[in-house]
């Protein structure tokens, strides 16, 4: 169990920051300010106010005794995309990671239609989903030939909507051409 002086202490320390600093910030003595570091005086709500401003992480992260230090949700910069995931509903999810993975998995079994259907995604949201390649961020699928050489595959729609591979267009354009002559 982590308590609320720990986490002070280590960002302090994290932070190269001074007790002095912290008295100031808490507005407290510097005795005070000590005192808290090492578990003697209780933090009030004024002083949790405070620190929250002062260290510019959120209540969360003091409320939680699982973690010394602060994650990126946790700072109050990123607030506005921790919201959006509680509004998500993801944070109410009890393994989210597992959730992702199964996400992936199907995303990448209709990797074609879903890159399709969503043409915007942003690079962020293709390496999320596990469309994009981790090291050039390139999205798409290349595959080899028999001799090795690599051989892009490409999906054409025709004008009926109907998705061709870029083999069965080239098979489709040559046999419209045998019929015109």
């Amino acid at each position: 169990m982590v308590l609320i002086h720990e986490k002070i202490t280590a960002l302090l320390e994290q932070r190269r920051l001074k007790k002095r600093d912290l008295a100031r910030a808490l507005g407290v003595s510097p005795q005070t300010a000590t005192d808290i570091c090492k578990g003697r005086s209780a933090i009030t709500l004024p002083h949790l106010r405070n620190l929250i401003s002062y260290f510019e992480v959120r209540a969360e992260f003091w409320l939680d005794d699982d973690r010394l230090a602060p994650i990126e949700i946790d700072q109050l910069a990123r607030r506005g995309a921790a919201e959006a995931l509680m509004r998500t509903g993801m944070l109410d999810i009890e393994d989210p990671q597992h959730l992702m993975e199964r996400v992936r998995a199907f995303v990448q079994q209709q990797r074609d239609s879903f890159l399709s259907s969503f043409p915007d995604l942003t690079a962020a949201e293709q390496r999320l989903l596990g469309l994009a390649d981790p090291e050039s961020g390139v999205v798409g699928r290349i595959g080899g030939s028999e001799m090795g050489a690599p051989q892009a595959t490409a999906t054409v729609v025709s004008a009926d909507s109907t998705h061709l591979s870029s083999a069965q267009a080239t098979a489709g354009a040559k046999s419209a051409e045998m019929e015109g002559q």
